[in-house]
């Protein structure tokens, strides 16, 4: 069963897709505390919004991944 959990995981984690920064920093603020500390290590990339306005993203570990899909 476990394998079959890790399996799809793989499957849709990608740990180079970028996420809002304000958005996860948000989330993870009432998270669990074993998780509100990757706040501080999450990097601060520039991108842009579907309209073109510039925003900070953010790639998160598989961990934060699992807590902001709701499967934690």
């Amino acid at each position: 069963m476990k394998k079959i959990i890790k399996k799809i995981l793989k499957e849709y984690y990608d740990e180079n897709k970028l996420y809002d920064k304000n958005y996860v920093i948000n989330r993870l603020k009432n998270a669990p505390y074993n998780l509100r500390k990757h706040i501080k290590d999450l990097p601060s990339i520039p991108c842009f919004d579907s309209q073109g306005n510039e925003k900070l993203c953010t790639k998160v570990p598989e961990v934060v991944y699992v807590y902001l899909s709701g499967r934690y």
